[in-house]
């Protein structure tokens, strides 16, 4: 039993000369090499980080210079803050798979990038959980909502959340996270872990899916039955609520539930050569959990007044900018024009 458990706790596991010629397609150098990895990888993490990075740097400075002392507007600030660190590192990711997933960094750097991702994924299912609970709180008991001063408290929750995530991303950054690949000569960053390394990474992922991902899922799935089944009686009164409902859950299930399902599945599974598949395809799933960073401003917009507000103002602004230029260039044209004659008068 000890040997079994000892073996687990990887990412990639290099391949025996048995298991090539079965599942030639789950070696480690078939992966390190491959299109996915080294061209649709870094497009895709570029995509998040061209619109991710001036999207949230605006919220950010959107609600920080307009800030109200209501949980939304907490929340999505932290939100947004979580956001922005994650995009603030994606260029060095971006670069590693450019480089045929070669890591020139350094392994501490290594280890924040890695702890950042995933404390990323994590801290903002909580954020997107405590705006769950709050639509829930001021639809389902909205006299208990307004009547109490949570300011206090939902600072609490936010510092919370982040000694929470910062603590569960600790042992990423205390344990390596480069592996020099010998056959390619490249060195990877968190991509390939022998059998024998961390054995700790079975029951530390196992705890992130069930504790970061599973336990807020299903308070977020009940939290919003109960908002349904109180709204179905209500018409069009708390449309926004149900917006803001459905953005949620479409974070949820587009973003995060792929990534940690097969996350559950690649370390439930015996440690075998055979098994990286699963990790392949989780590489894949792992970008569209960074898109989660292009889809949180749309949250923000349903969610916070001040945002909703400064968006207005700006689109109108733009408007009127672009009357008066238009009206400037129509005068103008309708000017008549000098002759040839008058003008050498």
């Amino acid at each position: 039993m000890s040997s079994t458990v000892r073996k687990k706790g990887r990412v990639l596991i290099p391949l025996t000369p048995q298991e090539e010629t079965t599942c030639p397609a789950a070696s480690v150098e078939a992966f390190l090499n491959s299109t996915l990895t080294t061209r649709l990888l870094p497009a895709l993490y570029s995509v998040v980080l061209l619109v991710g990075l001036p999207a949230n740097a605006l919220t950010c400075w959107v609600l920080m210079t307009n800030f109200r002392k209501s949980s939304s507007t907490l929340f999505l600030l932290n939100l947004a803050c979580a956001d922005l660190l994650f995009v603030l590192l994606l260029p060095f990711k971006i670069s590693y798979h450019l480089l045929g997933n070669h890591w020139l960094f350094g392994d501490y750097l290594c280890r924040t990038m890695v702890a950042f991702f995933y404390g990323n994924m994590y801290s903002s299912i909580l954020f997107l959980t405590c705006i769950g609970l709050e639509r829930y709180i001021s639809v389902v008991h909205p006299f208990l909502w307004k009547h109490s001063n949570w300011t206090w408290g939902k600072a609490g929750i936010c510092v919370g959340i982040w000694l929470v995530v910062g603590l569960g991303m600790s042992p990423l950054l205390l344990h390596p996270q480069t592996s020099h690949i010998s056959s390619l000569n490249i060195t990877t960053c968190h991509d390939v872990l022998g059998k024998d390394k961390h054995m700790f990474l079975t029951y530390y992922f196992l705890s992130l899916v069930g504790l970061g991902f599973g336990l807020p899922f299903v308070l977020v799935t009940v939290s919003y039955s109960c908002i349904l089944v109180r709204l179905l009686a209500q018409g069009r009164r708390y449309k926004q609520v149900v917006r803001v409902l459905a953005l949620v859950l479409l974070v949820f299930i587009f973003c995060f539930t792929p990534s940690n399902v097969l996350l559950f599945i690649h370390y439930v599974l015996e440690a075998t050569g055979c098994h990286n598949v699963t990790y392949i395809w989780y590489t894949l799933a792992l970008v569209l959990s960074a898109f989660n960073n292009c889809f949180d401003p749309f949250v923000y917009f349903y969610v916070s007044q001040d945002f909703r507000a400064w968006v207005r103002d700006a689109g109108s602004c733009c408007l009127r900018g672009l009357k008066t230029s238009t009206g400037r260039d129509s005068k103008k044209a309708a000017l008549p024009l000098r002759s040839s004659e008058q003008s050498q008068l």
